[in-house]
C-alpha cells in the first residue's frame, strides 16, 4: 500500500477520474471541486490537497481532496478495507491536520475514528446527508410562475435569501461572505428564481458539472411561500434544463434531519444512491 500526492489537479484528475466516474452520481463532490479547480487555470491563494491510496500494483483504493479552509473529502469503494483507510489517516497527518470531513458513511467512519484516535481530537457531527440521482424529471403539480435565470438587479435579495438559506443549515454567514457568493452565482448565472408575476418566491443553484451530471444546491423558498409547491416547480424546472442541454443526470445532497426535502426530491425524480456524513474535528 503506498500513498501518491500531486500538486497539479489536471494530473490528478485525469489519474481519479475514471476511478470517480464509476459511481458519478455518488462522487459529484470529488469530481466537482476536481472540475472547478481544473476550469480555475490555477490552484488559486490556498493549493489543494490531492493524494490517492493505492495498492502495490497501483490500483486507486481512495481519494483525498481538500481546498482549505474546507473539509477533507474522501471517496472510495464498498470494497474500501478499514486498513486502507486507518493508513490514509496517518498518510494525512504526516502533511497536515483538517478540520473535518465529508464521505460516504462506511468511509469517513472509519478514517475519522483513526484520525481522533492519532491526534486526540473528538468529532462532532455535523450533518447527515443523503445523495440523491435523477435521471427523468417527474412533472410536479402545476403551480403559478416562471423559472427565470438571475440577473444583476436581483443581487440584494439574492444576498439576504443567502444568508437566510445557510442560517437554515444551522451555519453562520456575514452579509458580506452572503453578498460574494450572491455576486459569485450572478457571475456564473447559475442561480434561478421561481417567479410569479412580479414576485420571487423560490430559488435553486445549479454547480458542479461533473462529464455526465450537475448538483443541485442552495434550495431555498422564504418562510410565507413555503408549502406552495414553488421549490418543487422550480427544481424541475432546472432540473429538465440540464437534461435537454445533454447532461445524462442531477444529483442533490439532502439533510436526513429534514424528512419534507427529502419527499419533496422524491416526487419529482430523484432515487437516493448514498448516504453522506460530515464530521467537524475538535481539540
Amino acid at each position: 500500500m503506498k500513498i501518491r500526492t500531486f500538486q497539479d489537479p489536471v494530473a490528478y484528475l485525469n489519474h481519479v477520474k475514471s476511478f470517480l466516474e464509476e459511481n458519478e452520481a455518488v462522487n459529484n463532490l470529488s469530481l466537482g471541486i476536481l472540475h472547478r479547480l481544473v476550469s480555475q487555470n490555477g490552484v488559486g491563494e490556498h493549493r489543494p490537497y490531492l493524494s490517492t491510496i493505492e495498492s502495490d500494483d497501483g490500483e486507486i483504493e481512495l481519494c483525498m481532496i481538500q481546498t482549505p479552509p474546507h473539509n477533507l473529502t474522501i471517496a472510495g469503494q464498498p470494497t474500501t478495507s478499514s486498513e486502507t483507510l486507518s493508513y490514509g489517516a496517518k498518510e494525512l497527518l504526516k502533511q497536515k491536520q483538517v478540520p473535518g470531513i465529508i464521505g460516504e458513511n462506511h468511509l469517513v467512519e472509519i478514517f475519522s475514528k483513526e484520525y481522533c484516535r492519532l491526534t486526540t481530537q473528538k468529532r462532532s457531527l455535523h450533518m447527515n446527508q443523503r445523495i440523491y440521482r435523477l435521471d427523468k424529471v417527474i412533472s410536479p403539480k402545476q403551480v403559478n410562475g416562471t423559472m427565470r435565470i438571475v440577473e444583476r438587479a436581483d443581487n440584494e435579495l439574492l444576498t439576504k435569501w443567502i444568508q437566510q438559506f445557510i442560517q437554515s443549515l444551522g451555519q453562520q454567514a456575514t452579509l458580506e461572505e452572503s453578498r460574494e457568493r450572491a455576486e459569485q452565482f450572478i457571475e456564473e448565472q447559475s442561480i434561478v428564481f421561481w417567479q410569479v408575476e412580479d414576485q420571487i418566491v423560490s430559488m435553486a443553484n445549479q454547480t458542479r458539472p461533473t462529464s455526465n451530471g450537475m448538483t443541485i444546491n442552495f434550495v431555498y423558498t422564504p418562510p410565507e411561500y413555503e408549502r406552495k409547491g414553488f421549490a418543487s416547480a422550480c427544481v424541475a424546472e432546472l432540473c429538465q434544463s440540464l437534461l435537454d442541454r445533454g447532461y445524462t443526470f442531477c444529483s442533490l445532497y439532502t439533510d436526513l434531519s429534514n424528512p419534507t426535502s427529502n419527499s419533496i426530491y422524491m416526487k419529482i425524480g430523484f432515487k437516493p444512491v448514498g448516504d453522506s456524513i460530515v464530521y467537524i474535528y475538535e481539540s
